[in-house]
């Protein structure tokens, strides 16, 4: 089926574009309880990886506390997203998504890609000059525990 970016450059009227258009208009908090129980994954387990404090992620996930987007990047590595799933999160969260024309965004995207944790990422973004996703590591910190060796 055409996506409506596609109809609309196609000149197509307002209504067929209406008609194929998949709009999807649930918040952060349905739209992460969809994507944690269609993984398999208990949220409990995805806010342990995320290495948020435990209150502030559950407050996220319910939709109570907005988040800035360095946090969100922890969920989305909490949950094991994909590059396209953790944009998405950060634009339902209030955030820009990963742009691939900024250097940090695309080291974020590689370690996602790869199934990295966020320490891995950050050892990643410290490596490459970048500033790193999670407070309060200081640069020449030794490497992550999740880190391959």
């Amino acid at each position: 089926m055409e996506d409506s970016w596609h109809a609309i450059a196609r000149d197509a009227d307002l209504n067929e574009v209406l008609a194929c258009a998949s709009l999807d208009q649930r918040d952060l908090s349905a739209w992460a309880r969809d994507c944690l129980v269609a993984s398999g994954m208990p949220r409990n387990d995805a806010i342990h990886r995320s290495r948020l404090n435990q209150t502030f992620a559950y407050q996220i996930l319910a939709g109570t506390r907005r988040a800035s987007r360095d946090k969100l990047l922890q969920l989305a590595f909490g949950m094991q997203l994909g590059i396209h799933d953790a944009s998405e999160l950060l634009e339902r969260g209030g955030a820009c998504r990963l742009r691939p024309d900024c250097r940090r965004d695309l080291i974020v995207a590689y370690a996602l890609h790869h199934g990295m944790g966020v320490e891995q990422c950050d050892d990643l973004l410290w490596e490459h000059g970048e500033r790193t996703i999670m407070p309060g590591k200081p640069r020449g910190e030794s490497r992550s525990q999740d880190r391959p060796q």
